[in-house]
C-alpha cells in the first residue's frame, strides 16, 4: 500500500466527516483510504514552526506508517516548505528527513525473534533532493552511533570491547585513534582513571581521536566513558541500576560526533579524549578517603566513589590543556541533581563565560539536543573543601549537587580556556517515545557538539 502524506492547519483541509478539531493539532495524523489510495493527514497547527518541529513530524510520520505496513509513502515537499517561514528549502528537507530515519532506529541485536517490520520509502514528489537526504542520512547516522553504544549491555561493551569498536568505525577516516591501556594510564597523567578503573576486571582506557590535527590549535571534547556504574565501594542501592550501561553516554555523544564531523569534513583542529572505566567494588577498588594525585599536582580526597565521573573528567581536562586546546567541551552523565533541577528533557549547560550560555542554549533549540543554562557560582566551593586533600570529590550539601560537580571541575580549567560543561545525566534516555525518539537511548548530545564545533569561530555562539 502506498501512502499520500497530507500536512494540515486547519479543519476546513480534512475531509468533511472527519473535521474534529483535535485532528489537526501538532503532530496529530489521521489515515483515511479512499478506494484504492490511502492519505495520511498530519497536523501542523502551530503558531511557529522550528527545525526541531519539523524533525519531529518527520519522525510522528514514520512511526505511524510503520504501524500500516506501508512500502512507499509520498510527500508533497511545497506543502512542507510552506508550513515554514524563515527556513531555507533544503533546511526544512533535510530536518524532515532527518526526522524520517532517526524514527527508524531499532536496537534488538539480542532478540532471538527479532520483529520486522517492512522499511517504508519515503518519496518527495517535486525534487529528488539528493543532498539533503545525504546529509539528513549522515546526522542521523551520527546519531544512532551513540544510540547503539549506549543500549549495549554492560558485557558487550567493556572499555577494551568500546576501543575496539572505536577503532574499526574510524579505521577508513580521517580520524586517528590513539589508545592508552593501564600501563600507560600514570605516565600519560590518568592518574584518576587509573585509579577509578583498577578495581575492576574489565580494565580502564582513554580512548583518544585526533582529527585534522595539524591546523592550529585543538577544540578539546571530552566525554565520560563508565560503562558501567555500580557505585563502588558507595553502591547504588536505586531498583534501576541497569540503567547504568548508560553511564557512558557522554563518550558516545562524543563519538558521535566525531564521526559526524568527519563525515562532513570538518576542516578544523579537533581532539576527542574519552576516558573509560567500569566503576565497581572489586578486591583492587579505590576506596572512601583515597587521595588522588593529578598531573598539575593537585590533590582530591575521595569523599564518595559513586562521584567517579568528575575525577576522570578532571584527568581528560588536565590533558586537553597540556595539548594547547583554548575551547574545551565535556559532556557527562554526570549528576542526578540535574534533573531535580530541569526534568528529562533539558540538559544543563555551563560555562565559565556566561555570555556564552544563551547562545548555546539557541544552538541546543536549532539542533534537537535541549539545553538550559546552569551557574557557576563561586562560594559553593567551599562545599568542596577537604581537610586532608586540596579538594573533596562531594560536596559537603546535599543541594545543588549538578552546580558543585560543575564547580570540581572548574579546578581543572586554565582561566586562558574557554570551558563548556554539559551535564546529560536526564537526558541520554528520551523524555517520551514520541516523533523520532523510539525506545532506548536518545543520543542525545551528538549534533549538540556538531553544532557548537562547526561555528566558524567557537566564540560565534554569542548572542
Amino acid at each position: 500500500m502506498n501512502v499520500q502524506i497530507m500536512l494540515v492547519d486547519s479543519l476546513t483541509e480534512l475531509p468533511s466527516s472527519y473535521r474534529n478539531e483535535n485532528l489537526f493539532s501538532f503532530g496529530k495524523t489521521l489515515l483515511i483510504h479512499k478506494e484504492n489510495e490511502a492519505y495520511l493527514y498530519l497536523g501542523t497547527d502551530k503558531a511557529r514552526i522550528t527545525m526541531e518541529d519539523i524533525r519531529y513530524l518527520g519522525g510522528e510520520t514514520r512511526r505511524q506508517i510503520e504501524k500500516w505496513n506501508v512500502k512507499y509513502a509520498i510527500l508533497d515537499s511545497k506543502s512542507l516548505i510552506n508550513i515554514t517561514h524563515q527556513m531555507k528549502e533544503e533546511e526544512v528537507v533535510v530536518c524532515f528527513l532527518e526526522g524520517w530515519y532517526l524514527a527508524g532506529y531499532k536496537f534488538n541485536k539480542y532478540k532471538r525473534k527479532n520483529v520486522t517490520t517492512l522499511e517504508p520509502k519515503l518519496k518527495l514528489n517535486n525534487k529528488s533532493y539528493h543532498d539533503c537526504r545525504k546529509l539528513a542520512l549522515i546526522r542521523s547516522n551520527a546519531t544512532n552511533i551513540a544510540r547503539d553504544l549506549c543500549n549495549e549491555p554492560a558485557n558487550k561493551l567493556t572499555p577494551k570491547i568500546f576501543v575496539k569498536r572505536l577503532k574499526e568505525m574510524f579505521q577508513d577516516t580521517k580520524v586517528e585513534v590513539e589508545i592508552i591501556d593501564i600501563h600507560g594510564l600514570k605516565e600519560a597523567g590518568f592518574h584518576a582513571v587509573h585509579a577509578v578503573g583498577k578495581g575492576s576486571g574489565s580494565l580502564p582506557y582513554v580512548a583518544l581521536l585526533r582529527l585534522n590535527s595539524e591546523v592550529g590549535d585543538p577544540t578539546a571534547l571530552i566525554g565520560k566513558g563508565v560503562t558501567f556504574d555500580s557505585g563502588g565501594i558507595n553502591a547504588k542501592t536505586g531498583k534501576d541500576i541497569g540503567e547504568m550501561k548508560m553511564d557512558m553516554g557522554g563518550a558516545a555523544a562524543v563519538t558521535g560526533a566525531v564521526k559526524l564531523l568527519a563525515d562532513l569534513n570538518y576542516q578544523g583542529n579537533l581532539l576527542a579524549i574519552i576516558p573509560l572505566v567500569v566503576n565497581v567494588a572489586g578486591k583492587d577498588a579505590y576506596l572512601p578517603s583515597d587521595v588522588i594525585t593529578y598531573k598539575n599536582g593537585l590533590t582530591v580526597e575521595v569523599g564518595n566513589t559513586d562521584a567517579e565521573g568528575r575525577l576522570i573528567l578532571a584527568d581528560a581536562i588536565l590533558h586537553a590543556t597540556a595539548s594547547n586546546a583554548k575551547h574545551i567541551i565535556d559532556i557527562a552523565t554526570l549528576t542526578g541533581s540535574i534533573g531535580h533541577a530541569l526534568g528529562l528533557k533539558k540538559a544543563g549547560i555551563f560555562c565559565n563565560d556566561e555570555d556564552w550560555l544563551w547562545g548555546l542554549k539557541e544552538l541546543g533549540e536549532s539542533s534537537g539536543d535541549y539545553v538550559w543554562p546552569m551557574p557557576l557560582v563561586d562560594a559553593y566551593q567551599s562545599l568542596l573543601e577537604s581537610d586532608t586533600a586540596d579538594l573533596n570529590n562531594m560536596s559537603s550539601s546535599i543541594y545543588g549537587g549538578s552546580i558543585t560537580a560543575a564547580m570540581f571541575l572548574k579546578n581543572f580549567v586554565l582561566d586562558d580556556c574557554r570551558w563548556i560543561h554539559i551535564d546529560m545525566a536526564n537526558t541520554v534516555r528520551p523524555w517520551k517515545e514520541e516523533g523520532y525518539y523510539p525506545a532506548g537511548a536518545s543520543g542525545f548530545g551528538v549534533r549538540l557538539l556538531a553544532e557548537i564545533v562547526q561555528c566558524e569561530r567557537i566564540s560565534d555562539v554569542i548572542c
